[in-house]
């Protein structure tokens, strides 16, 4: 057991040179392309962070401008439908309007016509009442003039008017 506690020195020199040298071809050979790929990742790191924060700013720019656009095109469109509106209402006082023009007009030629139809109606009276007073007033005269015979000549032109 004693010569477990003790060291072997040409083990021990052999382990040292075996660790030298693997320290010496890990150096020559295998840290440049280590190291250079290690810092070739991190320099792709930052530059795949870098091009992200870009993103996210360039998305977050072009989000403001589609809202910008959005509310633009919602106000005008909110205008377009205050100009509907107002162009129905005017289309709607102009069909009014003309309504109550033509029927103005309409009752004014009615009117007119009911005047005229009066008229045409008081004339004809006039002229019945003219002819019936000159064919009484004829056979009047036509008779001789006393009390029964007048009589008698105003109940034979009221028979004739009433059979008219």
């Amino acid at each position: 057991m004693q010569d477990l506690l003790k060291p072997d020195w040409g083990v021990l020199a052999l382990t040292v040179l075996n660790f030298a040298l693997l320290v010496f071809l890990l150096a020559k050979f295998a840290w440049k392309p280590i190291i250079g790929a290690l810092e070739k990742r991190e320099q792709q790191v930052r530059t795949d962070k870098e091009m992200a924060e870009k993103a996210r700013l360039e998305s977050q720019q072009i989000k403001q401008e589609l809202d910008d656009r959005l509310a633009h095109i919602s106000q005008e469109a909110a205008q377009k439908m205050a100009q509907a509106v107002k162009m129905a209402e005017a289309q709607q006082a102009q069909i009014i309007a003309a309504a109550k023009e033509q029927s103005a007009a309409i009752l004014a030629q009615a009117q007119e016509q009911i005047t005229a139809e009066k008229n045409k109606a008081f004339a004809q009276v006039q002229n019945q009442i003219a002819q019936l007073s000159m064919m009484a007033a004829s056979r009047i005269l036509a008779q001789e003039v006393d009390e029964k015979s007048a009589a008698r000549v105003v109940e034979d032109v009221l028979k004739e008017v009433k059979t008219k």
